[in-house]
């Protein structure tokens, strides 16, 4: 599987993960079906772009069990669509928990399949996959919240001071992986042409120091009820992340650059 799907399947699965933090019984039936319908976009145009059913049929035993849990993932993505749209009066919380489960070990797994350098590295990978699924899903559910209290001005503004911090707490996360990624092979970087290094620069600038700056500055607008100026504040992030994100997932996952 190319980077492009791990990418869309990261998307998937921190969104999945944040709607976890959401009250179901709060904000209602509607918010769950539309991201769990965003989430069934992203991981069946993953499962269609990277064909992973090819793996279960070729590869180790170990790289096929990955190919094989990459699917259950989506299957399960599957199930919690019908299960949100069936629901009522409330969720059942495993409908959300199981499919979230499974993309975390698909994920795990992958990234020690993918590692042939040590469990040290490999561990260091998992931690960059799973830090890049939390700053893209926290992201965006805090974006999207924003627009509910447009909708239902009654809604307790604890909702988006909680997801911004979760998206304050995945940004910082991942920038100590990336600074870490960045000082450990720091002289290898350096040597690179000047479009790697610009390309490494926009990853770093827009996806990390603008995406603090941003995450920073929704949670005060959050903490102050000021939905409006936070959701926009927020777009912005999004876009950010997204650049920076796709950026680190072509470098760490196509050119064996991690960053």
């Amino acid at each position: 599987m190319t980077w492009f799907p791990v990418f869309l399947l990261l998307y998937a699965l921190g969104t999945g993960a944040t709607l976890l933090a959401v009250p179901y019984r709060q904000i209602g039936k509607y918010y769950f079906s539309f991201h769990s319908t965003v989430l069934l976009i992203l991981v069946a145009t993953a499962i269609l772009v990277g064909r992973p059913w090819i793996g279960l049929g070729q590869g180790t035993a170990y790289m096929r069990v990955v190919a094989g849990l990459s699917m259950l993932y989506a299957a399960l993505v599957l199930v919690q669509n019908v299960v949100v749209r069936a629901a009522e009066a409330d969720l059942r919380p495993d409908a959300l928990i199981l499919p979230v489960s499974a993309g975390a070990v698909f994920i795990i797994m992958a990234a020690f399949g993918w590692t042939a350098y040590g469990t040290g590295t490999a561990l260091l990978l998992t931690l960059h996959l799973l830090s890049a699924a939390m700053v893209l899903g926290t992201s965006l559910i805090a974006m999207s919240t924003g627009h509910w209290y447009l909708a239902n001005a009654q809604l307790s503004f604890d909702i988006l001071v909680r997801l911004c911090r979760m998206f304050v707490v995945a940004i910082g996360i991942k920038s100590v992986i990336v600074a870490i990624y960045a000082i450990s092979r720091f002289e290898d970087y350096w040597r690179l042409e000047d479009f790697y290094k610009l390309v490494m620069g926009v990853r770093i600038a827009a996806g990390i120091f603008l995406a603090v700056v941003l995450a920073l500055m929704s949670l005060s607008c959050a903490k102050r009820h000021a939905n409006q100026s936070a959701t926009g504040i927020l777009y912005v992030a999004v876009v950010f992340v997204l650049i920076g994100e796709t950026i680190s997932l072509y470098l760490t996952l196509g050119m064996q650059r991690p960053i």
